[in-house]
């Protein structure tokens, strides 16, 4: 079985109800163990109150349901090294100052701790095989474990040469925070950085462990000025302890399709295209590149889903 993952905060709400409704639709039961909402959010009981009241959208699976504050996660767990007065000021209590706080959990950056917060979900998560999503992945077929899992429990990703630049900075912060002397002109190629991200518990319980052992927490390491990504933090830990990613990681020869807010019209249209033509599991839509649609391209996503029982006409034509 399954443990999922979906960090949840203010401005994927609407994203996450869709979300849900692909699951009650699209995904069988008996495949599915827990699924854990985590919120990221300075106003953390609001987000609480309205994803309870989403609960029954889970259909079959709104018993497996659990509502967990950032806290719970980050916060109510054993430390191996006191709190430095940098972590108990600025992350957690950053809320409390009206000069710094933002909008993610307890007030700080929301990008950068939903990625602290997808990698400590592993404590509360049951099963080995962990799927980890955004609010913007819905699903867009029926779901099969096998495109994300192998019988050894390893999550299958795709594999990504570390040429353009983004990927190269989230590489080389990686290494650096995992102890590792190599740059990205070392590594050939990369797992995934993107959700929908699937992955062994254990050894996401390990990065855990490594970031508290140089970081104290990895709430911590995200809040800092180092900017690792979560992702390239599970394969640099591979590649400092195993020389390679063949213990937890399978390869998949599909593609995870999505709209996101940097494509352009024309690369919009071609996952589209390759959606209608090959759906992959999931379907990725970023909040921001919604507005970014055209009509025509709003009408072929709207009959996409349309197609599996899903209706996104209130999300696609609110914009």
């Amino acid at each position: 079985m399954i443990s999922l993952v979906t960090i949840v905060f203010s401005g994927d709400l609407d994203l996450v109800r869709y979300q849900a409704r692909s699951l009650a639709l699209l995904v069988r039961p008996e495949i599915i163990n827990d699924i854990n909402l985590v919120i990221n959010d300075v106003n953390e009981g609001d987000i609480r109150r309205t994803l309870e009241e989403m609960r029954p959208e889970y259909g079959p699976h709104a018993a497996k349901v659990r509502i967990v504050g950032g806290d719970e996660v980050l916060l109510n767990v054993p430390r191996k090294t006191r709190r430095s007065l940098f972590e108990w000021l600025y992350v957690d209590n950053r809320h409390r100052l009206p000069f710094a706080s933002a909008q993610g959990w307890r007030g700080g950056n929301g990008y950068r701790m939903q990625q602290a917060l997808k990698l400590a979900s592993a404590r509360i998560a049951d099963c080995d095989r962990m799927l980890i999503l955004d609010g913007k992945n819905i699903f867009l077929r029926d779901f099969d474990p096998a495109e994300f899992f192998d019988e050894q429990n390893r999550g299958l990703s795709t594999f990504h040469p570390p040429n353009a630049e983004f990927h190269q900075g989230w590489l080389n912060e990686s290494l650096k925070v995992i102890d590792l002397n190599m740059t990205a002109n070392d590594i050939e190629a990369t797992t995934a950085y993107e959700t929908p991200y699937p992955v062994n518990r254990q050894l996401v319980l390990r990065v855990l462990d490594e970031v508290a052992e140089s970081h104290g927490s990895v709430q911590a390491l995200f809040a800092s000025k180092q900017r690792p990504t979560e992702f390239m933090l599970l394969f640099a830990s591979c590649i400092r302890n195993e020389g390679n990613v063949d213990r937890y990681f399978g390869e998949f020869n599909g593609q995870h399709l999505g709209v996101w807010k940097e494509y352009s019209p024309q690369l919009i249209d071609k996952v589209i295209s390759d959606a209608e033509t090959a759906p992959s599991a999931t379907f990725g839509v970023h909040r921001k590149a919604i507005e970014l649609l055209s009509d025509e391209q709003r009408q072929r996503l709207i009959a996409l889903f349309a197609v599996r029982g899903l209706d996104l006409k209130p999300l696609l034509n609110s914009a």
